[in-house]
């Protein structure tokens, strides 16, 4: 097949994919049929997205097309989508034997995180990769309910104190899922020790905890901050929270 002929073929299949607007009106086995390796990288995501809409039928294709085609990381990223708890296991037995495709795996793990152990996600979160540690983060959100303060702020030790911006603000956002006394001082030294944007989001979280253990941190801080710009956000925060 010539190039132009292949790209008008790609053309049709991502009109046809785009104007189904409902995924369960696609035949799976016609998207597992029309996947190839040669196709552009979108379009390939965008079958295997679809064959991931399509829960335990799509799963079942992808399976298929997982041992005809080996593994990719369209079918990673598709078996996330599909919540099937076999997709799941398959998905944890590449994290365990395989370090190929790591960061598309933890991505697709995400919604699992509460199946995470508690050293596992240390191990990931101690990577220096900036995109691992955000997608430790992530699984990390779906886990927190099952975590006392103390331990989560352990867990946050290192991502706290990341010299990445974005780490660090993923971090806070995790943290700020407890309302704790323990949570909120922590989120108060994030404040006092953190350049602008950083402690501002450290008192956004506070704001928005609202119970009486961040009242307390943000009068506090009110009170005790040097810094004009972080004062005033305290003050902000916590005139917020008694409307």
């Amino acid at each position: 097949m010539s190039e132009n002929s292949l790209i008008c073929k790609e053309e049709i299949l991502r009109e046809k994919i785009y104007l189904t607007r409902k995924a369960s009106s696609l035949d799976p086995s016609w998207l597992a049929d029309i996947y190839s390796t040669s196709l552009e990288k979108d379009l390939r995501y965008l079958i295997a997205e679809r064959l991931g809409w399509l829960g335990s039928k799509g799963w079942y294709h992808l399976k298929r097309l997982i041992d005809q085609e080996g593994i990719q990381p369209e079918f990673i990223f598709a078996s996330g989508l599909c919540y099937q708890n076999e997709a799941k296991d398959w998905l944890f037995r590449q994290l365990n034997y395989s370090d190929k495709f790591q960061l598309e795996t933890l991505q697709a793990l995400s919604c699992w995180g509460a199946d995470f152990s508690i050293q596992r996600l240390k191990n990931i979160l101690s990577e220096e990769s900036q995109a691992i540690r955000l997608a430790g983060l992530e699984i990390l959100n779906f886990k927190a309910h099952q975590i006392n303060d103390e331990l989560l702020v352990e867990i946050l030790k290192e991502p706290i104190s990341d010299f990445r911006e974005a780490v660090v603000l993923k971090a806070i956002r995790v943290l700020q899922r407890k309302d704790g006394r323990i949570v909120c001082n922590e989120l108060a030294k994030i404040v006092k020790h953190s350049p602008e944007k950083i402690s501002d989001a450290a008192l956004i979280a506070l704001g928005s905890i609202a119970n009486i253990n961040s009242n307390q941190v943000l009068l506090r801080l009110s009170q005790s901050l040097e810094n004009s710009q972080k004062k005033e956000m305290a003050l902000k925060q916590l005139s917020q929270q008694f409307r």
